[in-house]
């Protein structure tokens, strides 16, 4: 039996790491191939590991949410299509999103010709790693100062004004 064990929480669990010294330790971790692991628990229990829901931006509850499967929910439509995508990417952020993700979450199915690469709204996402998207700094701005308050004020409950 070893006299100590290291615990690692991971995305998909916990590992733990037995060894007796230092140096035992420092060779146990280099040997573990974190990317094998991890693929191969996932690959075995993907239709059982139940996965905590993404929680929204504070303040942004009664705007969107994320479904068990990790898709944006919009609860608050935004006024236009482009800003629909925006806060989809918007919800995502810092992450960036796969183009099918925003166009399951935006309902729209030519999400990347008609918004994400078209000329007029270029400007505010940006294509990153494998296919993925995210909003430019331009566009974080657009969501943040235009977008998101109109909807926050849309989503507020009716204040009641007492008179005395």
């Amino acid at each position: 039996m070893t006299k100590y064990e290291a615990k690692v929480k991971t995305k998909f669990g916990e590992i733990v790491i037995n060894f007796d010294s230092v140096e035992e330790l420092k060779t146990n971790i280099e040997a573990l191939d974190t990317t094998v692991v991890s693929e191969m628990v996932f690959k075995k229990f993907e239709s059982v590991i139940t996965k905590q829901a993404r929680e929204p931006k504070p303040g942004l509850e009664n705007v969107y949410r994320f479904t068990p499967s990790g898709l944006v929910e919009i609860i608050r439509v935004p006024d236009s299509k482009a800003e629909t995508v925006a806060l989809v990417l918007f919800a995502y952020h810092p992450e960036p999103a796969l183009i099918e993700q925003v166009a399951f979450s935006t309902g729209i199915k030519d999400v990347a010709s008609a918004y994400l690469t078209q000329t007029a709204y270029k400007k505010f996402f940006s294509k990153v790693q494998d296919g993925r998207y995210m909003l430019s700094q331009e566009g974080l701005d657009w969501v943040s100062t235009k977008i998101v308050p109109k909807l926050v004020t849309k989503a507020s409950p009716p204040t009641e004004e007492k008179s005395e």
